[in-house]
């Protein structure tokens, strides 16, 4: 089973935080997706790493510079592009990724993709201290 929790969309991504069963404890049973609306590509990133790529983003966009590598990780790569007047953010999942997947934002719309993911994160803790607080199960005595 997995559940799905829309955070926002922007013009071109949607963010969804996905919760997934039988994956263990903790945040190996969260993740965050970014998908372009187009349904051409989706990137799926752990739960704990949601905050962490708000925080690159936002870095990101202060130091855009097409050609740029801005942040890369076990996880991703984010590179500032310009094409034809388009200045593009790439998120692309690195080796570690079984498939090798690059979306690419808008200049405009990083900001927005930022404080979704932050939203995600914020989501993800919720739901976690949550579901901690709910028993699987009444005890058999009552």
């Amino acid at each position: 089973m997995e559940e799905r929790y829309p955070v926002g969309v922007t013009p071109s991504c949607a963010v969804h935080v996905l919760r997934h069963d039988g994956d263990g404890a903790g945040y190996a049973s969260w993740s965050a997706t970014i998908g372009l609306r187009s349904g051409e590509a989706t990137i799926r990133v752990p739960g704990h790493y949601a905050g962490v790529l708000a925080e690159r983003l936002a870095a990101a966009a202060e130091r855009f510079e097409p050609g740029r590598r801005l942040a890369r990780d076990e996880y991703l790569d984010v590179t500032a592009l310009a094409t034809d007047d388009v200045e593009t953010l790439a998120l692309s999942s690195t080796a570690r990724s079984p498939v090798r997947v690059t979306i690419e934002v808008p200049r405009g719309e990083i900001d927005e993709l930022a404080s979704l993911l932050a939203e995600a994160q914020q989501l993800i803790e919720t739901l976690r201290q949550g579901l901690g607080l709910v028993p699987d199960s009444l005890p058999e005595k009552l």
